[in-house]
């Protein structure tokens, strides 16, 4: 009879993979995409434009960073940052649809894709410590890893429209898959216009005092060691590593804002505070 399926007909179809669309083009993905990024296709995970050796080794540009060499950059208030890719303009289609048009499944490659750098940044920090005998953080013989995962918060504006914190959602999903603790640290009191609409001065000047720790903080509810048995160390106290995450990189404005509040921190816990910055694009 036409309609019915004989039980073959249906182990088969119950056995067959069932392609799911990709997540920039809606063609199916037929295989896993090289960079192991599994809702893109093959052909649009290969036109990632992958920062893999950054050009300037603060802020992690994949060009001549003009901004590192500015006076004022000396008194940076983080390490470094890392980003995955250049904010070209296949990037910047993706990450307005994920922020903007309420794709929030991007999360999950976008997120994949910061694992990715933060894989490469740990392996250029734990060099840089060896290289140091372990006297740069105080940590001799172990491989950099991050105390807390952090992200940068957004408004309570910019929550009710757009649902969802984009950077909160990466972070979290990233520090899921790599075991490591993370919490919001910072709130946003400020409510400002969009960074990318700004010119550079006013984009220097645009978040002040926009970012603060949130209230009544415990950072030994996230720290991993014991404040009371590892206070101290031969070589002084061991610092907090923070990693902060955000969606881009332009001017450096944010990481600056955000890590100037986090090393408020070093107030509470009595230690030094290092803020390092993972972004999915640099500008």
């Amino acid at each position: 009879m036409i309609g019915l399926k004989t039980p073959a007909a249906i182990l088969r179809r119950l056995l067959m993979p069932t392609a799911e669309p990709c997540l920039a083009c809606g063609r199916s993905i037929s295989s896993v995409s090289p960079a192991e990024l599994p809702q893109l296709c093959e052909n649009c995970a290969g036109q990632i434009p992958w920062i893999m050796e950054p050009r300037c080794r603060i802020c992690g540009r994949v060009h001549g960073c003009p901004d590192c060499l500015r006076p004022e950059a000396q008194r940076r208030p983080f390490v470094i940052n890392r980003s995955a890719a250049v904010y070209d303009d296949l990037m910047r289609q993706w990450i307005a649809e994920y922020k903007y048009g309420g794709r929030e499944d991007f999360a999950s490659p976008f997120s994949i894709m910061l694992e990715q750098t933060y894989h490469r940044m740990c392996q250029e920090l734990s060099v840089q410590e060896k290289a140091h005998g372990g006297r740069t953080y105080n940590r001799k013989g172990r491989s950099w890893r991050p105390d807390v995962v952090t992200w940068v918060p957004v408004s309570v504006r910019r929550l009710e429209e757009r649902g969802f914190n984009q950077t909160e959602l990466m972070a979290r999903q990233m520090a899921l898959r790599l075991r490591l603790p993370a919490a919001e640290l910072l709130i946003r009191s400020v409510h400002t216009d969009k960074q990318s609409k700004k010119t550079r001065a006013q984009r220097l000047h645009n978040l002040d005092d926009a970012f603060s720790l949130i209230p009544n903080l415990d950072p030994w509810g996230f720290l991993k060691w014991d404040p009371i048995g590892n206070t101290k160390h031969p070589g002084g106290p061991f610092p907090i590593r923070v990693l902060l995450v955000d969606d881009i990189y332009t001017t450096g404005t944010t990481a600056a804002v955000c890590s100037t509040a986090l090393k408020r921190l070093e107030k509470i816990v009595d230690r030094p505070v290092f803020v390092y910055i993972l972004t999915l694009a640099r500008s």
